[in-house]
């Protein structure tokens, strides 16, 4: 099980490595678009800002053979860490095919039906992600989706995982993770929300409160004597 945080800005990926429990970050060219002009440069910044764990890149060529290219651009940045997402889509999935044959680690991303899953297994991916939130948006069970690629993925011996990706709320996350999602991706907010509570929060002011007053039983009264 990982967290990841949904990101290219670079001050979220500092922010989400200090929070001590999330293991690394997913990009796409939506999220890259808004901060830069040259996706790879930038892509360089964020393997530093943070600096363990997987990096997930999504190149936007056109034709296998663009994808590819930048694909392994972006790989040969951090080979150890760096996750190469592709579409969905039989281009993407030939791409995955071959770039896994070369020992580079794919995800099949934006993936909607638990077909695009088993592909994502065949094609030798180490993840198949689903967009939860835009499914619901969509008039579609984005859990069930999760629940489906979970259960076509468990014949096979999971060695493919399921990213939950697309998560708004606490709630989803880690309603995904019920559904069966090995791991999950969400925005920096997302991720700030997880360890709240006003129940907690509650409890930590009256442990506060009662450890205060009985501090204050024990200092001496400097009027006596």
């Amino acid at each position: 099980m990982a967290i990841f945080v949904d990101s290219a800005h670079i001050d979220d990926l500092t922010a989400a490595a200090a929070l001590g429990f999330v293991r690394g970050f997913t990009t796409n060219p939506t999220l890259m678009a808004r901060e830069t002009g040259d996706a790879l440069a930038h892509f360089r910044h964020l393997l530093a800002a943070f600096p363990e764990g997987p990096a997930f890149y999504q190149p936007t060529g056109a034709s296998e053979a663009a994808l590819r290219d930048e694909a392994l651009a972006a790989a040969s940045l951090a080979p150890d860490r760096v996750v190469i997402k592709l579409g969905a889509t039989e281009v993407g999935a030939a791409t995955a095919g071959r770039l896994t044959a070369e020992g580079v680690r794919c995800a099949l991303t934006a993936a909607y039906s638990p077909a695009q899953a088993l592909v994502a297994h065949e094609s030798g991916c180490a993840w198949v992600i689903p967009y939860v939130d835009r499914a619901i948006r969509q008039r579609l069970d984005g859990l069930a989706l999760v629940a489906s690629f979970a259960a076509v993925l468990a014949t096979t011996g999971d060695t493919t995982r399921v990213l939950a990706a697309s998560l708004k709320t606490p709630a989803q996350v880690s309603d995904a993770v019920l559904h069966g999602a090995h791991d999950v991706t969400a925005p920096l907010a997302v991720l700030r929300s997880l360890p709240v509570h006003a129940s907690s929060e509650a409890a930590m002011r009256e442990f506060a409160s009662a450890w205060k007053a009985k501090a204050a039983e024990r200092v001496p009264d400097s009027s006596a004597g």
